[in-house]
């Protein structure tokens, strides 16, 4: 979104005009628990289409009782109530929501100002420069106007995100579902399945270093042999 220009005054009306639109920004949180992961996503898929919105990052997680997936999502401003509404009626059990609403009217304000006074000192400089009449002159103000479009950009660049985030709003959705409770003969079952795991791969181990067990033997019969044929030297 570009900066919106205004003029620059030190009138307290004027400002005070200014600043009557609010700036607000939204952020939520949701997490709840749902039946059918595949429903509950095409739900929200769908949805975030109808309200104009995108997904901009998942992440799916597997644990030992459950699947969980979390989504980011941003939709226009105006419609994040109505998201939210939506997302709660796909909940079997929700575990918790929250969301918060931060006025950052005067920042967005105070950065227009900032980019407006930024841009006539630029203006200045160019007349100035236009008038020089020595290289000195001639480099020391274009220094000068290199300084203030690096500042004039940095303001620039914080307003268009500052401006993203009043025109969309954030929401972090959390779904899951409980899978299959095992029973205790199930974990037994599955302790015997891993401890044969295991000692199949221990054996695959040592199968992969017969050369070197083929090798340690060798060398320790060749050991007990020069032994036995030193004692048996010395008993001669």
């Amino acid at each position: 979104m570009p900066a919106a220009t205004l003029p620059v005054t030190s009138e307290a009306g004027d400002r005070d005009t200014q600043i009557q639109e609010r700036k607000l920004t939204k952020t939520g949180t949701i997490r709840f628990r749902t039946s059918d992961m595949n429903k509950t996503e095409n739900d929200i898929n769908r949805t975030v289409t109808d309200l104009k919105g995108y997904i901009s990052n998942e992440t799916t997680s597997g644990y030992e009782n459950r699947t969980e997936n979390t989504l980011t999502i941003r939709v226009p401003s105006e419609n994040f109530d109505n998201l939210l509404q939506k997302i709660e009626s796909f909940s079997l059990k929700i575990d918790y929501k929250s969301f918060d609403v931060h006025d950052v009217t005067q920042e967005y304000y105070d950065l227009v100002t900032r980019i407006n006074t930024k841009k006539e000192i630029e203006a200045r400089y160019q007349e100035l420069l236009k008038r020089a009449n020595t290289v000195e002159d001639i480099l020391k103000i274009e220094e000068q106007i290199g300084k203030i479009q690096t500042e004039i950009e940095s303001a620039e660049g914080s307003m268009r995100y500052l401006s993203k985030q009043v025109d969309y709003s954030t929401l972090t959705v959390t779904y899951y579902v409980i899978n299959r409770q095992f029973s205790f003969f199930d974990k037994i079952s599955n302790a015997f399945k891993n401890g044969w795991s295991n000692l199949l791969w221990v054996l695959i181990g040592i199968t992969n270093l017969w050369a070197i067990i083929l090798l340690s033997f060798i060398l320790w019969l060749s050991a007990v042999y020069i032994k036995k044929e030193k004692r048996k030297k010395k008993k001669e």
